[in-house]
Order: structure tokens, then sequence, then C-alpha cells
């Protein structure tokens, strides 16, 4: 019984072990982070070769001139019986670089490799084949420091259009707000007028004349 607890514990004691080897492993180690930016192919479909004689200057010029290059963008050459390596600006004019920066001499093979453009600025490759980078076989990119980010919506593309303003409401039984006519204050004094004016005192004494002569009065 003591040697099955004894056994017990001893595998569980391996199994801690191998537990622990494996996490500092993972920590020594730890898994390649895949490139952020963008990936190209250099040369398109065609890949990377020794462009035509009547090309060989603005071959892979005019094929970059369609990119803009940012930092932690990718470019990869896909070659046959070929090779690639990164080179300085002189060894990029002048070719007569065979060994790339960083690298060892380029051997012409079946294959394909991939830089990471890493810094801004102006980065150089040419085929290791000094006769190939003669004819043309040669890249120059303008790497830029970053790519601008995308430019946030405006405030005003955010709000709702606005109604269109109905015309003001005119109804047709709308009183009018003319002010009324103040009243008059002259008497009426035609035929039709249910006021008469007062009889002047002439008159009244020309009437009593008339009658005393009469012998009315």
């Amino acid at each position: 019984m003591a040697a099955k607890a004894s056994a017990a514990l001893d595998h569980h004691r391996l199994l801690v072990l191998v537990a622990v080897l494996a996490a500092a492993a993972t920590a020594a180690y730890p898994a390649a982070a895949a490139p952020s930016g963008k990936r190209y192919r250099v040369g398109g479909t065609d890949g990377w070769h020794v462009p035509p004689p009547e090309d060989k200057e603005l071959y892979y010029d005019r094929w970059a001139s369609h990119i803009n290059f940012y930092v932690d963008d990718s470019i990869e050459f896909v070659y046959k019986n070929d090779s690639v390596i990164k080179v300085s600006k002189a060894g990029y004019y002048h070719c007569n670089e065979t060994a790339g920066i960083g690298a060892g001499p380029g051997v012409p093979r079946d294959g394909r490799t991939l830089f990471l453009l890493d810094e801004p600025g102006y980065a150089y490759f040419a085929s290791a084949d000094l006769d190939h980078c003669h004819k043309g076989e040669r890249l120059m990119l303008n790497v830029l420091a970053a790519e601008p980010p995308a430019p946030a919506p405006t405030t005003s593309s955010l709000l709702p259009a606005a109604p269109a303003q109905a015309p003001p409401y005119s109804s047709p039984l709308r009183p009018s707000l003319s002010p009324a006519p103040s009243p008059s204050t002259d008497y009426m004094t035609g035929a039709s007028s249910a006021f008469a004016a007062p009889p002047s005192a002439l008159a009244v004494a020309g009437a009593t004349l008339l009658a005393m002569a009469a012998g009315l009065v």
C-alpha cells in the first residue's frame, strides 16, 4: 500500500516538473508575432526576374510607384534560379554587392524571400548576381513612417438631417386683424335721420308776430 502511494506521489511530481519546464520554454522562446502591416509580392504575378532590356531602368520603379509602403509592411520576392539581398544605396546604384546587409552571400536557387520594412526611409534590394543587377533586377522603396488613421466622422455627419420647415398656416376663416373704424361723433342731418335740429329763436319770434297779426294772440 505504501509502495503504491509513493509511486503516485512520484508521478504527480513528474507531471509538475514537465509543466514547469514547458512554461519556461514558452517564456524563453515566445511565438513570433505576425507582421501587422500589409504584404506585397514584388513584381506582382510575374515575380522577381530580370526585366526586359528595353524597360530595365523603370520596370520595378513602375511597380513600386503604385503602392504606398509603410513601416511594418513586408515585401516578398519569388524567384527561380536567382537570389535577392538587401543592399546599400551605393550597392543599388553601382551593382557591386553580392552579400546582403546583415546576411551572407546570395546563392541562386528557386524559392522566396520575405523582408520586413521595419524603419522609415529608403530601402534598396538587388539580385546577388551582379549581371542581373546591371540588367535592372533591383528595387528601391521609400518607406513611410506610419499609415495615417482613417478620418473620424464629423459631428454634422452623425446628426440626422433637420426636417424641412413647414410654411406658416393661413386659414380662410381667420378674422381680419385690422383695427375697427372709430365711431363718428357727427350727427346725421338727412331726411331719414331719427333726430331733428331744434328750432332757432328767430324762427319762434317770427311765428309769434304772424300770429299776433292774424289776431290769434
